[in-house]
């Protein structure tokens, strides 16, 4: 993997030679820092300046804080460019760094599904689908998102690009959250193929994963006050989403105020008078983190269940 960073940062060499850098690096690189902050200074950077805050996506850019340090160019490591971002402060070198998957393995795998194949994954492995497609021809279809920029490509946010004719979604990854997405969007059977070559049937996890929202939905019903919280994040920034539901909210005799943070932590809201909430961001957070909260947090669509009728 080091070597891999090496070289990324030496082919970009031209465009931070005696510039004042600041970086982003996903969680799972963050063990990588300081190689990543010597080979900048290695290769021209004059400072390099290293965000620590937890990094889930491009949709999170620091252009702007990155400016506001005194910045040349920010350079944004794990991500490719997300669809509603289309101009920045400085200028952003993305580089997405591409992890090892067993393509033998996996090819055995989807030669064993019967149908056409929606192959979809998330940034890590985009540059292996070219080559599956064309080893497993007309069985594999690939499709494109509305938010991802690449082809084949799947999002927390958005998992259209299995919405193509096919059979079955087949999507190539390490967690579940995208198969769930895609198991609800298009009706069919969803598998998440890990890089080792297992293969997984989402149907339990959304069966767990439907239970867990109607729960949250029927708690935040019973809300007196509910916070509608708007994101900071670049890429997940919805004032007017926000705005518009809680007025919805209002309507149906339920007081909501609108919050503001840039990450949405538990710790933030505890002790606040609110008995449920709308995250206007990523539908990541209430999802994957439902059960750190003690009170409801709903997605937009859940609020718009819940109190826009």
């Amino acid at each position: 993997m080091l070597e891999r960073i090496r070289k990324e940062i030496s082919g970009i060499r031209e465009h931070i030679d005696g510039k004042c850098v600041a970086v982003q690096v996903p969680e799972g690189l963050k063990q990588y820092s300081a190689e990543i902050m010597d080979a900048l200074r290695r290769n021209g950077a004059r400072e390099v300046f290293l965000f620590i805050d937890p990094n889930f996506g491009a949709c999170d850019l620091k252009d702007r804080e990155a400016r506001g340090l005194g910045a040349d160019v920010l350079i944004h490591f794990g991500h490719n460019r997300f669809g509603r971002i289309t101009e920045t402060e400085i200028p952003v070198i993305y580089i997405p760094i591409t992890l090892e998957l067993d393509v033998k393995k996996t090819i055995s795998v989807l030669q064993e599904i019967n149908g056409r194949i929606a192959l979809c994954t998330t940034v890590q492995y985009l540059p292996y689908l070219n080559e599956i497609k064309k080893l497993l021809g007309d069985k594999i279809v690939i499709g494109k998102g509305v938010l991802a920029t690449e082809d084949g490509q799947v999002l927390g946010c958005d998992p259209g690009a299995c919405n193509v004719e096919a059979d079955v979604n087949v999507i190539i990854t390490d967690g579940i959250f995208h198969g769930i997405l895609a198991k609800m969007q298009t009706g069919r059977k969803t598998y998440i193929l890990t890089p080792a070559g297992k293969l997984i049937d989402v149907e339990p996890h959304v069966e767990r994963y439907l239970r867990q929202r109607e729960t949250a939905k029927i708690l935040a019903r019973d809300a007196k006050r509910v916070g509608v919280v708007i994101t900071t994040k670049r890429g997940q920034m919805y004032t007017d989403v926000a705005e518009r539901i809680a007025e919805i909210i209002r309507n149906a005799g339920t007081d909501a105020d609108i919050l503001v943070c840039d990450y949405f932590y538990p710790e933030y809201v505890e002790g606040m008078p609110y008995d449920a909430y709308v995250f206007t961001g990523c539908p990541r957070v209430p999802i994957d983190d439902y059960t750190r909260f003690k009170k409801p947090v709903l997605t937009v669509a859940e609020a718009m269940e819940v109190w826009g009728r």
